[in-house]
């Protein structure tokens, strides 16, 4: 946040003070990790409960809606009289709204997988499931799901040590998921789509395949269009271009991704290398380590993640915003990079807080015990003296 803050104001004046503070406030959302992990340290059993339930009844709430607009085919929402005509009401990103239901998913199978409401759960990660292979197109989304469905299992399993009859239903279903997943992929739209990206030569030539190379084809144009123009001057490779400049004109790769459709773009469809092009190599560098250090904190407490509901919620929604922030834009956004980073300091503020034996951290319930304060600790008292 250091070296962020920095280059930001460094960057002030490279263009109008608008345009300017429009490329540098998604990077400084950041500061919401450090702001939820300090929330954390301070909140109760009951806060972090209330919070999950909110969250829950959220993302529920969220997919409902989600599944009937697509039923509907109202996906691109309704538009407004006035100064908001350009943005439609209740239209559905696909990028981050399938990200939502895919935290969902992972959520509701997690609680099946304990038998919390299995009915329930079970017919809530079905209609997510269904939402998006069959009425969403989306490649990065449907990544997002099938990676965080993988999260929650693993997760779920890595907490059931103490369960050896669920632990065994959980390796035999793997297969059968597996094997039903590769049936039914190719039947979806995304799946035909995410077909002919990954296995390009295995595809028909359909309409939607020859659409899915395409657009892959030009954001990798994009990505090494940026990269190049990043790397030819020592200075802008070493700090990167800053903030302000339109970095996507001055590499000459604006027209890939601009057209009839979308105008005024500022950003790859990759965090990764919007990334590297306002921060450089020390940006990127520091950015990589922290997410590294993210997926190192999950690994060592993959047990304590498995039975805690706000762990859970918050590592899954990191992986789930992941894969659609490296392929789209959803980090640059608030709606986007509000939950990723809110979750990621979760995470980071976790990792110093030891539960006492005998806390309830599942399912709903109270999440952790606190020791309390020393100055609340009664002090011991004076024997008496003897006679």
């Amino acid at each position: 946040m250091i070296y962020v803050s920095l280059r930001v104001l460094v960057s002030l004046g490279q263009a109008e003070p608008l345009v300017w503070l429009r490329d540098s406030v998604p990077f400084l959302y950041g500061a919401l990790a450090l702001l939820s992990a300090y929330s954390l340290a301070r909140a109760d059993a009951q806060a972090r409960a209330r919070s999950v339930r909110f969250f829950r009844w959220a993302l529920t709430v969220h997919m409902l809606w989600v599944a009937s607009v697509s039923v509907a085919g109202l996906e691109a929402g309704f538009a407004l009289p006035g100064p908001f005509a350009s943005a439609p009401v209740l239209e559905v990103r696909p990028d981050i709204d399938v990200a939502l239901v895919a935290i969902a998913c992972g959520l509701n199978l997690r609680q099946a997988v304990f038998g919390q409401r299995r009915f329930w759960n079970i017919a809530g990660l079905l209609v997510g499931v269904a939402t998006v292979f069959v009425y969403t197109g989306t490649r990065a989304g449907q990544l997002s799901l099938l990676g965080t469905l993988a999260l929650s299992f693993a997760f779920s399993y890595a907490a059931s040590h103490q369960a050896a009859g669920r632990r065994l239903m959980m390796v035999f279903t793997v297969p059968i998921v597996c094997a039903a997943a590769l049936w039914l992929l190719p039947a979806t739209t995304a799946g035909e789509r995410l077909l002919a990206t990954v296995l390009p030569a295995q595809s028909e030539g359909t309409a939607q395949q020859v659409s899915a190379a395409g657009t892959q084809r030009a954001r990798e144009l994009v990505w090494s269009g940026v990269v190049g123009w990043t790397n030819e001057e020592n200075g802008r490779a070493l700090l990167g271009s800053g903030f302000g400049n339109n970095f996507l004109e001055q590499s000459g790769t604006l027209h890939y991704l601009e057209g009839t459709t979308y105008s005024n773009v500022r950003s790859p469809h990759n965090w990764f290398v919007g990334v590297y092009a306002r921060l450089g190599i020390i940006g990127i560098t520091l950015i990589g380590a922290w997410v590294v250090q993210l997926l190192l904190i999950l690994w060592r407490r993959r047990k304590a993640v498995g039975l805690d509901d706000l762990l859970s919620f918050s590592a899954l929604a990191v992986f789930a915003v992941l894969p659609v922030a490296t392929f789209g834009v959803v980090l640059e956004a608030p709606f986007g990079a509000v939950p990723f980073f809110w979750a990621s300091g979760i995470i980071m503020a976790e990792r110093g807080i030891s539960p006492f034996p005998g806390a309830s951290r599942a399912l709903g319930r109270a999440q952790s015990v606190r020791r309390p304060p020393r100055s609340s600790v009664r002090a011991r008292p004076e024997p008496e003296p003897l006679p």
